[in-house]
């Protein structure tokens, strides 16, 4: 962390939320800055106009995009393709890499699914075989996932948090350990990129894709793919104009190119150009950079930790301080929650997530600890309120 920079104070000014609302669903939607919405005003209007548009301008600032974010994961703009959802990253991904019947693709358990369905079919495809890791008793799932780390594992499609409840997925860890072993490295970092710092050369990631509606600050249908230098010359999910020359290649004449556009933007989904998806994200990526992940989850670890600290003194469980990261905590009740706990916290305009039993607390920089303490008080009433 850049010591030399103050640490990031509340910034809920940015955001449009009312004073009565507890917002800590981060890691299902977050908020968008209020300049992020105005962006997307004003691209909905330049289709009003579209004589008036600047195509040229509209390349240069996808890629501006490209390496705002290679600049979240220590990457390049070539590196990043731009997409509608991780799941068209991932399906990328696996349509360009194989495995051996008897080889192994390794997922965790309770994997997001947009990151389990391709491998069930390349598994399908290929005659290898699917392996999760199932949950550790005792929280450590780096632990787990290195004990299943062999010269069998074809492809590792791994998350570097659980997505249900922040539990540390050690990538720094088991990167090096998975290279060892001759396996292809493909993250879904959905979850982290925005929030704290991840470096893909130091993990060795062969892919990682992460969606922009989270811990981007961005909209929804818009996602972007990392694909390292040595997997920029594979096959695209679709071929398509803006992959294959661009507008130049029709002006002077209709011709079907068979090149490829250069890096990994020969993976960029059509139609990426969107005048309303890309000046939103822009902003966002701009206004990260500029707070930087470090800050962030600095700003925010305090929050979480309240809310864990509260939570036990309610009886809540939650994962072991050590495996725990900053910005998702999973609370979880001996029994069960009432089913209708969600709705009982909304009444009481709390805004959260139930995700694999857990209801799920995800702050930004748009909360307080007073948001923390009224979270507490609120989800105590919301239980015992039978």
């Amino acid at each position: 962390m850049d010591t030399s920079l103050p640490p990031l104070g509340d910034q809920r000014h940015l955001f449009d939320i009312e004073d009565d609302v507890v917002f800590l669903n981060a890691a299902s939607k977050s908020a968008l800055l209020k300049a992020s919405l105005e962006a997307g005003y004003k691209g909905v209007a330049a289709k009003g106009r579209p004589w008036a548009i600047d195509e040229a301008a509209r390349y240069v600032q996808a890629d501006d995009i490209r390496a705002r974010f290679a600049a979240l994961i220590g990457a390049t703009g070539d590196d990043i393709a731009i997409h509608p959802a991780a799941s068209y990253g991932i399906a990328t991904a696996a349509k360009n890499l194989s495995a051996r019947p008897g080889q192994r693709v390794l997922v965790i358990e309770g994997q997001f699914p947009s990151n389990v369905y391709a491998w069930q079919r390349l598994c399908e495809r290929t005659g290898a075989t699917l392996a999760t890791v199932p949950w550790p008793e005792d929280g450590d799932w780096t632990a787990a996932v290195m004990a299943a780390i062999d010269d069998d594992v074809a492809i590792a499609a791994l998350p570097p948090c659980h997505w249900t409840d922040g539990s540390l997925v050690d990538l720094s860890v088991i990167g090096p350990a998975l290279k060892d072993a001759g396996a292809v490295f493909v993250v879904d970092a959905t979850q982290w990129v925005g929030a704290l710092p991840i470096d893909v050369a130091a993990i060795g990631a062969d892919y990682l894709v992460c969606a922009a509606y989270k811990w981007l600050l961005g909209p929804y249908g818009l996602s972007f793919m990392y694909a390292a230098p040595k997997y920029q010359d594979g096959l695209p999910l679709e071929d398509h104009l803006f992959n294959h020359g661009g507008v130049a290649s029709i002006t002077g004449g209709l011709g079907y190119p068979e090149g490829f556009t250069e890096g990994a933007r020969r993976y960029d989904a059509g139609e990426y150009l969107s005048l309303i998806t890309l000046p939103m994200i822009q902003v966002a990526l701009t206004q990260l950079v500029e707070w930087g992940p470090e800050r962030i989850s600095a700003a925010v670890a305090p929050i979480t930790a309240r809310i864990a600290d509260g939570a036990a003194s309610l009886g809540l469980e939650i994962a072991p301080k050590a495996f725990r990261t900053p910005h998702i905590l999973g609370l979880r009740r001996p029994g069960g929650f009432p089913s209708d706990i969600l709705a009982r916290l909304e009444a009481e305009n709390v805004f959260v997530s139930s995700r694999g039993g857990a209801v799920r607390v995800s702050p930004h920089l748009c909360n307080t600890l007073q948001d923390a303490d009224t979270f507490l008080a609120r989800i105590e009433k919301a239980i015992h309120n039978t």
